[in-house]
């Protein structure tokens, strides 16, 4: 071997990480341009009729409701609608440019709390988001938007076991503004609160106020106030069925498309999340867990929004994206389940070759089985991680 050889072994080889970082970034890249062309139903049906009246009223515009988003995903698409682009690319665009903030800020989450090979775990992390099939579907297929708000999220666990309170319940909030679904770690910041005695009940008011500051512009241009909060009241009310395409506990019980089960279970539905919700919350006061460890944290929300995916009425196929991600980064810190964030996504993968491609490899029912048999697993491992805790110091056990 020359010594030239010899050299640029020597760079690969300290570099190795660096390589495969840029590597998955290309194959990321280039898997979504493949499918830059979709159209989906929503696409088709929705975003494109949203997008010209967006553009054809201006910025005037923001003084009315388009869609059924909020009103801060609406400037955005107006700002998009400046561009030079078409509807469909623009979309898409947005979404996988928060496809990659969303990689970067698990990576980072990962490398500042990882035990060991904080590097590795961190690249290997941004691998496996970045190259989630759901994460491709939802983002350069679907034309979706699940990565702005579930990034905001995992800034704001970040940032919460930082000690930085004020900075984390901001990004909550700007999550908040842009999804509705940002209320399913809520529970997990309830719990936060009572066992750790790191926040105040005051913090909480920050969300609702970062939702109002970001939707200030359509405010000024003369939308009325009360549309912040009546935005997202209806779309609590959209589809009108139990379930859309969700193999949830209400899979397993009814038929999704008959609307009669929506109103029998509706009221239902929230009263037993809360129940459940609540439940955990009374172990956790009992037990004094402690939720500044951020492995037992991850867990804890892991369960948390899988409850509310398990039991809330109305949810769709897409709303296991925050899950599916909470679980990879559970993996990547604990160093152990990886196999959880395989099923879930594989699970959640089934929804949306449902969807785009009118494609069932599994039927709906059976897929709930074995997404409740998750949900008992995880149930079970946040029950142990729990009652293994050694009440003198709050100490945590390993879990299995």
């Amino acid at each position: 071997m020359t010594k030239a050889e010899s050299k640029v072994i020597d760079f690969i080889k300290k570099h190795i990480l660096l390589f495969l970082l840029v590597a998955v970034t290309i194959i990321a890249i280039s898997l979504r341009v493949c499918g830059m062309d979709f159209q989906s139903d929503d696409f088709n049906s929705f975003l494109n009729s949203w997008w010209s009246i967006i553009k054809l009223n201006d910025f005037t515009g923001l003084a009315t409701q388009v869609g059924n988003y909020n009103i801060p995903y609406q400037i955005i698409i107006y700002l998009m609608t400046l561009l030079p682009l078409n509807a469909l690319y623009a979309y898409k665009i947005v979404s996988i440019i928060f496809d990659f903030v969303l990689a970067i800020s698990t990576a980072m989450l990962v490398y500042s709390f990882a035990k060991n090979n904080r590097r590795l775990k961190a690249i290997l992390t941004y691998s496996a988001v970045l190259l989630s099939a759901t994460v491709i579907f939802n983002s350069s297929f679907w034309a979706q938007c699940d990565s702005i708000y579930t990034s905001f999220i995992i800034l704001a666990i970040l940032f919460l076991h930082k000690d930085k309170p004020i900075a984390s319940f901001v990004f909550i909030g700007i999550a908040f503004a842009f999804k509705l679904q940002t209320v399913f770690i809520i529970p997990v910041l309830l719990y936060y609160w009572i066992s750790t005695k790191k926040i105040s009940i005051l913090h909480f008011f920050i969300i609702p106020a970062v939702d109002v500051i970001m939707c200030l512009p359509a405010i000024i241009m003369g939308r009325p106030f009360i549309d912040i909060i009546t935005i997202y009241a209806e779309q609590t009310d959209y589809g009108k069925l139990i379930q859309m395409n969700c193999p949830n506990f209400y899979a397993l019980i009814c038929d999704g498309n008959d609307i009669t089960y929506y109103y029998l279970f509706k009221q239902f539905s929230v009263f037993l999340t809360i129940a459940v919700l609540g439940i955990m919350m009374c172990i956790i006061i009992y037990k004094k867990v402690d939720l500044k460890n951020l492995e037992t944290f991850l867990l804890t929300t892991a369960w948390t929004v899988f409850t509310c995916i398990m039991f809330l009425s109305s949810m769709h196929e897409r709303y296991g994206y925050l899950l599916d991600i909470i679980l990879i980064v559970y993996a990547a810190v604990s160093a152990k389940h990886l196999w959880i964030p395989i099923v879930s996504t594989l699970i959640s993968l089934r929804g949306y070759c449902y969807y785009l491609f009118s494609y069932e490899l599994i039927n709906l029912k059976f897929t709930a089985i074995i997404y409740t048999a998750l949900y008992v697993y995880i149930t079970f491992l946040l029950v142990k991680t729990i009652f293994r805790a050694k009440s003198s110091d709050n100490v945590f056990a390993k879990t299995i």
